[in-house]
């Protein structure tokens, strides 16, 4: 395999191996072996959506009702501990404080 980096990496890559004297061709190497584990979740990934795209996608809608429901909960969590500051009035907004 032949690899061609961009501009950028390759200057990356020279100056990282003039700083540590390791090869840019190990450092690759280093990083590809790093990135494993994501590769394969990629391609198991790309699997799925081949096999069962209609799973995949029920998957994903409820992936996205569990975020937005997560989220949705850290809101209130926030607003309820903002509410109970030391200092801070219950029912009363920024509006009360700007009297003139």
């Amino acid at each position: 395999m032949h690899v061609t980096p961009s501009e950028t990496v390759y200057r990356l890559l020279q100056e990282l191996s003039g700083l540590t004297g390791q090869p840019p061709a190990s450092m690759v190497r280093e990083l590809l072996d790093e990135a494993v584990p994501a590769l394969e979740l990629a391609i198991e990934a790309i699997r799925d959506v081949k096999r069962r795209p209609e799973q995949v996608q029920a998957a994903m809608a409820r992936f996205a009702d569990t975020a937005i429901r997560d989220l949705s909960q850290a809101r209130l969590d926030l607003d309820t501990a903002m509410q109970k500051r030391p200092g801070r009035k219950p029912g009363k907004g920024r509006e009360a404080a700007n009297t003139g």
